[in-house]
């Protein structure tokens, strides 16, 4: 299943991509890769574009790749294949970003939120996060700076609690056996976790949508689910996957915290697994329908079987 928009690339532009997947594991031929990198970058080409790695690559991001890349969604899925191949080695390679950094502003795709990542290579760990997190304040919810932290403090101080979407909470208890909500319900109840809008709970506005794609996914929630499920989501929200991704995968394979969730979230090293990751990709970029809205109101999907929801949804089994 590979993605669709890749897998309609002309053979120019395969080649061409191919070029810059060997550019980017070699920094340019300045540097070795490892034999790890070797064998994932060929599987994951040939699982996202659906063709075989060609026998002949040349270790230079071509010129005029934006001009065979023409296709906006084909260009945010040849940036989510070049993310990944940055993260296979549990350590940040700025020789590496670089080469991230300029293929996406040549690609016109979420350029600012990659140049964060020379900021991390520099040491300025707490800048690159602060933009990310007002990135996604604004970019998913059209919050303020202020605002945006004022949703996840208020509610550990008491303050602010989403009275009306706890109590839709806490009426999953009654939701039928087999259901999406039963199965929410006890994801809940298996992972200990708060309600989001409740005090401890992360906001609804931000968290909710998060625990659900866990559900219909399927996916846990230690690194590798954390990560599989973040992978799907990239795949559902292809304007804003970067922006989704990479605070994470810095997480779980640099070993690099998030300043806001370290506490929560423990900095590792090594947790990607690349294979895994894609195939969590090519799902969220399957399925339809409202699952693909960020502000989804999935409360009218809670009595339906959960097997049906995800029928209706297209979400691969």
């Amino acid at each position: 299943m590979a993605f669709h928009e890749l897998g309609a690339l002309s053979p120019a532009a395969v080649a061409a991509l191919a070029d810059t997947c060997e550019a980017l594991i070699t920094a340019e031929g300045r540097e070795q890769a490892s034999q790890r990198e070797r064998q994932l970058q060929q599987q994951l080409f040939t699982m996202l574009l659906g063709r075989p790695w060609p026998s002949q690559v040349s270790a230079a991001v071509p010129a005029g790749l934006s001009g065979l890349i023409t296709g906006r969604r084909q260009r945010q899925q040849v940036m989510q294949l070049l993310t990944v191949l940055a993260f296979l080695e549990p350590r940040l390679d700025q020789a590496k970003v670089q080469v991230l950094e300029r293929v996406a502003a040549e690609l016109q795709v979420e350029a600012a939120v990659v140049a964060d990542l020379e900021q991390v290579c520099r040491k300025h760990v707490l800048k690159a996060f602060g933009d990310w997190y007002r990135r996604t304040f604004h970019d998913l919810n059209n919050d303020g700076v202020v605002q945006g932290y004022g949703r996840f403090i208020l509610p550990m101080l008491g303050l602010g609690i989403d009275q009306a979407h706890l109590q839709r909470y806490q009426a999953l208890a009654q939701a039928p056996a087999g259901s999406f909500g039963a199965a929410l319900q006890a994801y809940y109840d298996h992972n200990g976790f708060p309600y989001p809008g409740s005090r401890k709970g992360l906001p609804y506005d931000y968290v909710a949508i998060h625990d659900v794609h866990h559900v219909i996914g399927g996916y846990a929630t230690d690194p590798q689910g954390e990560l599989e499920v973040l992978a799907f989501s990239m795949g559902l929200f292809p304007d804003h996957a970067l922006l989704i991704a990479l605070p994470a995968l810095l997480q779980f394979q640099m070993g690099i915290a998030d300043p806001l969730a370290g506490s929560v979230a423990p900095k590792l090293t090594d947790q990607l697994d690349a294979p895994a990751f894609a195939v969590a990709l090519q799902r969220g970029a399957a399925a339809s329908g409202p699952i693909r809205d960020f502000h989804w109101d999935f409360w009218p999907w809670i009595e339906r079987p959960l097997d049906a929801v995800r029928r209706d949804l297209q979400v691969a089994g």
